[in-house]
């Protein structure tokens, strides 16, 4: 009986964590074996693991969930009104869906770990151990995202009987990080550095994810141990091409084998797409522009000569794509950057109804430019502004099969940086891992001079995390763990100058210490000249997502997080 009930349970779980599963309890499953049944053989336990890989793309309107977080947050926008906005209650889909989805990973994780036992003899140790070890790194990937957007959760590590549906209570965020940690020293104990096939777990993506929960959760030593691991022992480097990383033909390279881990769409697959690009790509370019930058990312990126823009001698306001860190072209498309989208290539304007393109010969040519009167364009529904990082691959948006990155080399370095810095452990190896990523950019080293000022070298950690990390769905995170969300959050949506004739006065980043150390822009006096959206609120409550109404109704022994 527990063998069906196993079944019955992934099946309930697919659906939510809490769902009523009573109509299916009499029923047994007409088009699979029970799963106590099912994993008998390597191609058996094959078939799981892909199923939970599947499960791990957590979806939403063809585009990865994490690819929109930063939307959520200071340097990003979505068109419609979202979670960033701060006014949702304990209703919204979207603390609903991430719920559903890290809990449905989780289910099919746990189904696959207690019903590949009754295959274990038939399967050579090595290749069992290796399956086994993938399934708890993406087990640990799903609770990473749980427990710290949600606080404590229910740390389910079993498929549940129909009987334990209504039982669960939230585990102490402290132990689901212990089994966190656990899971994956477990699975890095077992996995080879390089992944067995692309797109898969790996010793240096299950270290990778270690280091990341320990940074978000300020144990620095831990942090910061796991990523010397990996630049140690893991063989990799970064593509000395930033751009290259969010196109199509630059991931398939990889070079320096920087991607660890992404989404992979298989040409085998007519519907394996993605609609990252098309959601950010110009409307003059066939695009779907619904999600923007801010101008606060633009202002946080370095000018070439290594100061924030309120300090440097090389920035021009007048012309701020100009003597930039090179990062922000493949990030933020500014008016006036000339663009290659969806197979088009095009001057980016918002201030007339026409712009240049240029034609198959190579001939410019002036046609009608949808990104200055659409209604949905970046100047009536954004601030002007248009996404740059994964809008630059060479493919139709509508067909595009470019990966979402969710772990890079680029990261490791720049944990590592991070922690060791917040232990005031101030050697060469933080400055070269700084270093590597710097100059990569076009950026100058680490001035001699701050290499052993902790607060100094943490202001430049910060701001090298947004201008290499932007719109890879760290941001939210950020704000939150080094405690600055209730200053980036409560402010006004800023944008591109209204008219580029009058040309706004830079932001001042000295409002408070805070800014300074946050490099957090403030646009006092220039809002009237500037693209202006909502104003945004920041509430104590929204430093964690409210666990799901719907979930509280099903089994109410789950509690609600402050605030909610």
């Amino acid at each position: 009986m527990k063998k069906r009930f196993l079944y019955i349970t992934s099946l309930c779980l697919s659906m939510t964590l809490f769902s009523g599963c009573k109509d299916y309890l009499e029923q047994v499953p007409l088009d699979a074996p029970a799963t106590g049944q099912f994993f008998n053989n390597q191609t058996e336990m094959n078939v799981a693991l892909n199923g939970i890989y599947k499960s791990a793309y957590w979806n939403t309107g063809n585009t990865p969930y994490q690819s929109i977080m930063d939307g959520w947050t200071d340097i990003a926008l979505l068109r419609a009104v979202d979670l960033g906005e701060g006014n949702f209650d304990v209703f919204n889909a979207h603390p609903k869906a991430i719920w559903t989805f890290a809990y449905t990973t989780i289910q099919q994780a746990n189904t696959m770990l207690e019903g590949m036992e009754v295959g274990k003899n038939n399967v050579p140790a090595a290749a069992y151990n290796r399956l086994q070890a993938e399934a708890r790194v993406l087990r640990a990937y799903a609770y990473f995202y749980l427990v710290f957007m949600f606080g404590d959760v229910p740390l389910i590590t079993k498929p549940l009987l129909p009987t334990e549906f209504y039982s669960q209570t939230r585990t102490p965020k402290a132990d689901v990080i212990k089994f966190i940690y656990s899971e994956l020293d477990a699975a890095a104990a077992v996995l080879a550095w390089a992944p067995a096939d692309p797109g898969r777990m790996s010793k240096a993506v299950a270290l990778g994810y270690k280091a990341r929960t320990a940074l978000f959760n300020k144990e620095y030593q831990v942090a910061a141990d796991a990523a010397k691991q990996i630049m140690d022992g893991a063989g990799l480097n970064l593509n000395p091409n930033f751009g290259e990383l969010f196109t199509r033909t630059g991931q398939t390279a990889n070079a320096g084998k920087e991607i660890m881990y992404q989404i992979l769409h298989s040409e085998a697959d007519a519907n394996s797409i993605t609609y990252l690009p098309l959601g950010s790509i110009s409307r003059a370019a066939g695009g779907q522009s619904g999600r923007f930058p801010q101008q606060r990312l633009v202002d946080m990126f370095e000018a070439k000569d290594g100061k924030r823009i309120d300090e440097s001698a090389v920035y021009d306001p007048a012309k701020p794509s100009r003597n930039r860190d090179l990062r922000l072209k493949y990030t933020v498309a500014i008016p006036g950057d000339t663009i290659s989208m969806n197979l088009k290539t095009l001057v980016y304007d918002i201030y007339k109804n026409t712009t240049s393109f240029r034609n198959a010969s190579g001939a410019w040519t002036t046609s009608t430019n949808a990104d200055f009167d659409n209604a949905f364009g970046p100047s009536k529904s954004g601030v002007g502004l248009l996404h740059a990082k994964y809008t630059l691959t060479a493919e139709d948006a509508f067909t595009a099969r470019v990966g979402f990155i969710m772990m890079r080399y680029a990261e490791i370095l720049l944990m590592y940086a991070e922690a060791k810095i917040e232990l005031n452990q101030l050697d060469d190896s933080v400055i070269n891992a700084m270093n590597l990523v710097r100059k990569r950019a076009g950026q100058p080293t680490v001035e001699v001079a701050i290499q052993k000022d902790q607060n100094k070298l943490r202001q430049l950690i910060r701001r090298e995390r947004v201008a290499e990390l932007a719109m890879e769905g760290f941001r939210w995170f950020d704000i939150r763990r080094w405690g600055i969300a209730d200053i980036a959050m409560p402010q006004p949506v800023m944008g591109a100058a209204k008219d580029p004739a009058k040309v706004p006065a830079s932001p001042t980043f000295k409002t408070s210490t805070t800014h300074d150390l946050n490099s957090i822009p403030v646009y006092t006096g220039s809002e009237n000249l500037r693209y202006v959206r909502e104003n945004r609120f920041w509430y104590p409550k929204l430093t964690l997502l409210p666990v799901p109404q719907s979930e509280r109704d099903i089994n109410p022994l789950l509690t609600q997080n402050s605030g909610w």
